[in-house]
């Protein structure tokens, strides 16, 4: 996977710069639809309104939601990392869904979706093989070495990348965006970056 350090590095660098964030939401309440919006408490310990923040969240039908660690693919500074990444920093917010146990980040980019799930199990039993279903049928090679980060993950070779953390897979897909999206870098190389800002804000917030 060439340049993949290099697409890593800035997307670390960028959440350095700008910290990661944590949303929380109450039980029961979806953000932006009535009730209160939700609060992001920020590496210095300090809090964001959700009305400055944006809403990043979705929940589903019975007022369970997706986990603080799933919820943060659509963080604000994963947001800013992806941006950097993609070099496309006027793409709107993105969108979210949640059908339990999967919380989906999709974003628009110049038309075309850059999408983050996140298998968010409970169990990390049933999350590992969760993972492994997931690598056999993408036909996906594990990533080697350092590159891998010490955890699960996997490759397609084509812009789909996964890791697994504690239980939860984090998938990024780009292979619809644009062959030159990421100047002279692959589009696994895209994928890899993203899903490195992420893993960095999940490091951070343990």
């Amino acid at each position: 996977m060439p340049r993949i350090a290099g697409l890593a590095a800035l997307a670390v660098a960028a959440l350095v710069l700008a910290g990661c964030s944590t949303a929380t939401v109450e039980p029961g309440v979806t953000a932006g639809q009535g009730g209160v919006d939700p609060s992001h408490t920020m590496p210095d310990g300090s809090t964001m309104d959700g009305a400055e923040h944006g809403d990043h969240h979705a929940q589903d039908g019975d007022g369970s939601g997706p986990s603080a660690a799933a919820e943060m693919v659509c963080g604000g500074q994963v947001d800013t990392a992806v941006r950097l990444i993609v070099a496309e920093p006027d793409i709107p917010e993105p969108s979210t869904a949640w059908t339990a146990p999967d919380f989906t980040c999709t974003f628009d980019v110049d038309g075309a979706p850059l999408v983050l799930t996140v298998h968010d199990a409970t169990d990390v039993a049933e999350g590992e093989a969760a993972f492994d279903a997931m690598q056999a049928e993408l036909g996906a090679d594990d990533i080697e070495g350092l590159l891998g980060l010490g955890l699960p993950s996997f490759s397609t070779g084509e812009g789909v990348v996964g890791f697994l953390r504690d239980g939860k897979t984090l998938v990024v897909d780009a292979t619809a965006l644009p062959a030159d999206i990421g100047g002279d870098r692959t589009l696994d190389g895209v994928a890899y970056a993203v899903a490195s800002a992420v893993l960095t804000c999940w490091v951070e917030h343990d």
